[in-house]
């Protein structure tokens, strides 16, 4: 038999990287789906062009979408905000900013300020091809009343306008305009404990200066850029680094964010752009519980990122694929349940690969990857070969899985692991108040530390530790044999669902 027809793996046989970033497979074998369509679909008169709020978990796909849709024949054009680089770094250094955060100011309106600017100078970028000619293009506009505001915000900052220093300078004269408002010269010097009038005086005029002098001018900046009816450039502005490290335990995190949102809806109505923002699951969870903003706000601009089996299996089929041509130069067609089509406990062995992913590629991809490795140049791919993969990708998914949540719930790892108290697989919270409240309240007592309103309320109610199981993943409506697991259109439990069978997701059931 040929060695093609034994397939036969080495350790270093991947079918594709877990970042996207470095993943050589991703223009093969991307999967067209149809959020992507929707992405690129520029039709302003379908209620699906609004759609720019990418939302998912931990490797559903965020960022390999935004990475795809730039290469799409139709974007002409596309950009990329770091936010980190561009407005985030400033906030976090600025001393007068530090000082009015420490006084309890909400600076929301500001944070959204900073936001328009930074997208309004990625979109002049689109429109106009040299700085200059946009300069004179407003200047050369004759109704002086209809765009004065416009005008007047452009020449404030002209001589920065497009230089990353504007964010200082946008920051200075805010501390100016709210200094001359107050008599106080040296507000970036404020010390000391201020009494509440003084706190609401500081913030009053804050927020009139910056409504005023910045917002107020920006809008008619905008409305200036959507009156470029002669534009016929697709653009995309894409915004994907809202969940990285430097930003997690930052206190301002949320309100950060939240400005983005408030800033992008500005735009959504200019006909030839989009900004796409990829925001973690968890993230705008937090955003949501800290009542920043309301959800039913959000529905119509955000585009959830979940996968169908079948879906998945069609990803696998290309990169397995993909894969075989590569190493064997063949031109035979192979895919995922030609290699995982042996029984494992009377199941396909390509179904029970599933079952234990949370029908993301991430771990679709990160499950094969290890299973080929193990076969290290020696034998096939069998049922010891998956079982022992199964242990290690246990181990790497729910490290994974605690890190996207530990920052809204800082004792997950506790409530992850005490569901191995629990010996069956389905359960109720009645059943479970019977027999093992006492044992998983004594083990969350003894094993966590941090003293929250939430915490509290896990400790003393454990129907509230199995709403957290399901909206983790870590449980689902048991429904025909299978679970309903948390989804965009099912995020909580809720009271009708108190007496409901749940089963343990079949990764996290190691009995």
């Amino acid at each position: 038999m040929k060695i093609v027809d034994k397939l036969i793996f080495k350790h270093d046989d991947v079918i594709g990287s877990l970042d996207a970033e470095t993943d050589s497979f991703l223009n093969e074998c991307f999967f067209a789906s149809s959020v992507y369509n929707t992405l690129i679909n520029f039709n302003d008169s379908e209620q699906s062009f609004y759609k720019r709020v990418i939302l998912g978990r931990t490797g559903s796909g965020k960022t390999a979408l935004l990475k795809q849709i730039k290469t799409d024949e139709v974007i002409k054009r596309h950009d990329v905000i770091e936010a980190e680089a561009t407005v985030f770094e400033h906030i976090s250094n600025d001393v007068f900013l530090s000082k009015l955060i420490e006084e309890g100011v909400d600076l929301r309106v500001f944070y959204k300020s900073l936001w328009l600017h930074v997208l309004i100078v990625r979109i002049i970028d689109v429109i106009f091809t040299q700085k200059e000619s946009f300069f004179e293009k407003l200047r050369a506009i004759s109704d002086r009343k209809q765009w004065a505001l416009a005008k007047d915000y452009v020449e404030c900052f002209r001589d920065s306008f497009f230089e990353e220093k504007i964010i200082a300078e946008i920051t200075k004269k805010v501390e100016n305009g709210v200094g001359a408002a107050l008599n106080n010269k040296n507000l970036g010097e404020i010390k000391g404990r201020k009494t509440t009038e003084h706190k609401e005086r500081l913030q009053t005029e804050t927020s009139r200066f910056v409504s005023s002098q910045l917002i107020a001018k920006q809008k008619n900046l905008i409305n200036f850029l959507k009156n470029e009816s002669s534009i016929q450039k697709r653009a995309v502005i894409s915004i994907d680094d809202l969940d990285k490290s430097w930003l997690s335990s930052n206190s301002i995190r949320y309100d950060f964010i939240n400005s983005l949102l408030e800033a992008f809806r500005e735009l959504l109505d200019i006909s030839y752009i989009k900004v796409l923002i990829s925001v973690r699951t968890d993230i705008l969870k937090g955003i949501y519980k800290n009542s920043l903003r309301q959800e039913e706000k959000d529905k119509s601009l955000i585009i959830p990122i979940e996968w169908k089996k079948s879906e998945i299996v069609e990803i696998l089929n290309k990169r397995i694929n993909s894969l075989i041509k590569r190493k064997y130069e063949s031109s035979r067609s192979v895919g995922f349940y030609d290699i995982f089509n042996f029984c494992i406990n009377g199941v396909v062995s390509g179904d029970y690969i599933l079952e234990r992913t949370m029908m993301r590629p991430r771990d679709a991809i990160d499950f094969v990857n290890i299973c080929l490795a193990e076969c290290d140049g020696v034998n096939e791919i069998n049922h010891n070969i998956v079982m022992v993969a199964e242990r290690k990708f246990y181990h790497s998914r729910k490290m994974a899985l605690i890190d996207e949540w530990k920052t809204l719930y800082e004792n997950v790892k506790s409530y992850v692991d005490v569901i191995e108290l629990l010996e069956e697989k389905t359960f109720t919270i009645k059943k479970l108040k019977e027999e093992k409240e006492q044992d998983i309240l004594e083990y969350l007592i003894e094993e966590t530390k941090a003293d929250s309103p939430f915490h509290d309320e896990i400790i003393s109610n454990i129907a509230k530790l199995v709403e957290l199981w399901f909206e983790i993943g870590l449980i689902g409506i048991l429904v025909q044999d299978t679970g309903i697991y948390c989804s965009y259109e099912k995020p909580v439990l809720d009271i009708s669902d108190k007496n409901e069978v749940f089963i343990i997701h079949p990764l996290f059931y190691r009995k």
